[in-house]
This record gives C-alpha cells, sequence and structure tokens, in this order.
C-alpha cells in the first residue's frame, strides 16, 4: 500500500492526539475524533485552550484533514490510532471505559484490512485482552483474519521544549508482522528519531509502564531523601546538585507528582500485578510516598500559619499540576489548596495559565489571573514555579512580603 492510500483517523485530540493529528496531517488525509462539541468547535477554528499545539500547526492540518465529533465521519479511513488519556477511579483501580466506548465506536465502522493503532498508555495485556474483544464484537470481524492490531506508547512531555514527538524514538509493535511494518512505515514517515520495534504488543505496554514506574520510584526516593536531609538541617537541592556530578547519578529532585501518567500508570502495574500474583512492594511503596507529599507540605504550611499569627490572608501561586502548562489534571497543588483552606480560610489562589472556571466548577476553589494588590497580603506561597511567576517573586521581595516556595517545603 502507498503512503497516499492511507486515511488515518486520530481519535482523543488532547495533549497526545491533536500534535499527532497535525504532524500526520502534513502527508495523510486525517479525520480527527473528540467527543467533546466545544473542543471540535473551537479546534475547526484553530483555537486550542489546552494549548496542545500551535495555532499554525492546527490551520494547517485542517488544510489537508477536518476535526469531527462523529465518528461516522471516520468511516472511510482505514488506520485508526486511539489516544484517549486513561485514569484510575476512586479505589486507584483503571478505568478504561473511555477506551473501550472508543472501542465500540470504532468497531462499528471497522472494515478488513484495517488497523486499530493504540497510544494510550494502559497495564500490560489490556489491548489485546481488554480493548480487541470490544472491537470484535461491535464489528462482527476477527483480529488477523479480518483487521490487525497497532500499539505505540505516547512520549510526551506536555510542556517539554525539547523533547517532541517527531524527535522522540518511537516503540511501535503490531499482532503481526505484515502490520508491523505498516505501523512501522507510518510513524517513520513523520519522525526523525529511531523506530523501535518491539516483539509483541505486551513488551511495548510493559516499556510505557517501565518508563513511568521508573521516574516515579526516583521520586519518591528523592521526597524521602529530601526529609533524611531537613532532619539533618541541610539543603537537598544542593546535596543533589554535588551528588548529580558523577556520571552515572540520576539527577531527580523532590517533588509533588501529579498529572495523568507518572501519578497514575503505576497503579495500572500494579492493578496487573495482582492479577498475576506478583509481588512489587517497591512500587507500591513509591505510589504511598508520593501520594503523601500533599499532606506533608500542607501541614508544613498550616505549621508556618500556627507560628505566625500576625499572618492575616495569605495568596498561593500555582494550581496545575507542574511548572509552565495549563493542566490541572490530578493536580497536587490543588490537593495542598484544599487542605490549606480547610485550616485557614482567607486564602487567595492565582494561575494565570490554568482555566479557571474549570478549576471552579470541579473543586470549588476561585483562580484568579492576576494579582489585585500584593500589600493585601501577609504571606505569599509558590507552589508551582510557573516562569510568569519571576517578576512578581521579585516584587515579593522587594515589597518585604514573607515569601514561601515549594522547595523550602518539600
Amino acid at each position: 500500500m502507498l503512503i497516499s492510500d492511507y486515511k488515518i483517523a486520530v481519535i482523543g485530540l488532547g495533549y497526545i492526539g491533536l500534535p499527532l493529528f497535525c504532524m500526520l496531517s502534513r502527508l495523510y488525509q486525517c479525520v480527527g475524533i473528540d467527543t467533546d462539541k466545544h473542543r471540535v468547535k473551537q479546534l475547526q477554528e484553530g483555537e486550542d485552550y489546552k494549548c496542545c499545539d500551535k495555532r499554525r500547526n492546527i490551520l494547517w492540518a485542517l488544510r489537508n484533514s477536518k476535526i469531527s465529533s462523529d465518528y461516522a465521519d471516520a468511516k472511510d479511513c482505514n488506520v485508526y490510532i486511539v489516544c484517549l488519556p486513561t485514569d484510575v477511579d476512586k479505589s486507584k483501580h483503571p478505568a478504561l471505559k473511555p477506551l473501550t466506548e472508543a472501542c465500540k465506536s470504532i468497531g462499528a465502522i471497522l472494515k478488513k484490512g484495517d488497523i486499530v493503532i493504540f497510544e494510550s498508555t494502559v497495564y500490560p495485556g489490556a489491548t489485546e485482552e481488554v480493548c480487541n474483544p470490544v472491537l470484535e464484537q461491535f464489528s462482527g470481524l476477527t483480529l488477523d483474519v479480518d483487521y490487525s492490531l497497532g500499539y505505540s506508547p505516547e512520549r510526551i512531555n506536555v510542556g517539554d521544549k525539547s523533547h517532541h514527538i517527531y524527535n522522540t524514538p518511537k516503540i511501535v509493535a503490531a499482532s503481526n508482522e505484515s502490520a508491523l511494518e505498516i505501523v512501522s512505515n507510518i510513524y517513520s514517515s513523520v519522525i526523525d528519531a529511531e523506530i523501535v520495534k518491539a516483539s509483541s504488543i505486551k513488551v511495548a505496554e510493559a516499556a510505557k509502564m517501565y518508563e513511568n514506574v521508573q521516574r516515579d520510584v526516583l521520586i519518591a526516593l528523592a521526597n524521602e531523601y529530601a526529609d533524611y536531609c531537613r532532619a539533618e538541617g541541610i539543603s537537598i537541592n544542593e546535596v543533589t546538585r554535588c551528588a548529580s556530578t558523577k556520571w552515572n547519578f540520576s539527577n531527580v529532585n523532590p517533588g509533588m507528582v501529579g498529572g495523568h501518567c507518572i501519578g497514575v500508570d503505576p497503579y495500572y502495574l500494579l492493578h496487573r500485578a495482582s492479577l498475576l500474583n506478583a509481588d512489587i512492594p517497591l512500587i507500591q511503596e513509591a505510589r504511598t510516598i508520593n501520594e503523601g507529599v500533599s499532606s506533608k507540605i500542607s501541614s508544613r504550611i498550616c505549621s508556618i500559619l500556627d507560628h505566625n499569627h500576625a499572618i492575616r490572608k495569605i495568596v498561593i501561586f500555582g494550581v496545575a499540576y507542574k511548572a509552565n502548562v495549563p493542566d490541572t489534571r490530578n493536580s497536587k497543588a490543588i490537593e495542598v489548596i484544599k487542605m490549606v483552606k480547610q485550616y485557614y480560610h482567607n486564602v487567595d489562589c492565582i494561575d494565570p495559565l490554568v482555566d479557571g472556571e474549570l478549576v471552579s466548577h470541579e473543586h470549588s476553589i476561585e483562580i484568579r489571573k492576576n494579582v489585585p494588590d500584593l500589600n493585601e497580603y501577609d504571606m505569599a506561597i509558590i507552589l508551582v514555579e510557573h516562569k510568569i511567576f519571576a517578576k512578581i517573586t521579585e516584587e515579593i521581595i522587594e515589597k518585604n512580603i514573607p515569601l514561601i516556595t515549594i522547595n523550602d517545603l518539600l
């Protein structure tokens, strides 16, 4: 099949799907599908409130491709790439309903010869054991007889200006050899980096899990070591800076682990391990340590307030899950703010990057875009170090307003 013969549907136009849709549209006729009709309408106008990609890239993509909320618009496609986020429920178990619902919709339009590629992060085995049965049920087709499966885990680091889709090595896997070649050819046509072929879909799924679980464990170690350094009365930042001069030291800093990757994916692995009766206590302990950071930080803030009765009003900067992004999914800063506000009610929250209405609706926290007057506050706390806070930090110091940064609290 020639490159021009591929018509590609990208399912889910968020931080993963939209950049992929824009990139693929440079060579292929694509259909972008997202069930959020409000988001679809905005994207059709070249606007992206999530800041997943640049306006010029979206508008360029729309010259050759289309965006829709209706799966029927993708019925003529022969390659389907699923880029939906995966989450956990209140019990920290995998919440795969969005993925299975998408499989139902894809199954309804799936044809002989089609390929369905998953980029969504799942536990090893989920693509073949959870997603594929739904595809077969709703299509009436049979895997590797009528259609094929592919898996290529996303490696987007939201807010990272150096590592993009097109310059990051791409792992690919498929249910059969011919499909593996097609999946590899599609990605290699738009990516400048190495294409890494895994021997099976399960290997590719496990590799993605390992990437994020390793990061979670290293951050947990940093958070635990930060507590030790605090007890010694020394700076974890200085200790890390000194230690990182050795060539094989992993330069990982302590911090709050939020978002929809590192703070979620280990639960997928823990779920799968429990089904296999495989014991992975280090990974469980790392999750416990990192989940406890929010409570630890809020307790330290409240302790500071306890020892300073002159403080009447405080301002907290940053509610996103990490610096320089507008994403508030699984934000530990929001958890900290909620805990502090239970103890101390006179708190203003500032973050010009995030969708304040969304945060207010989901968490009942009022978010301001700008500071009305710094002189109103007796203390300032920076939980998320957005670059745009640099100037106001200088003003806070000039006005001699007590300032606490996230580094002071870790």
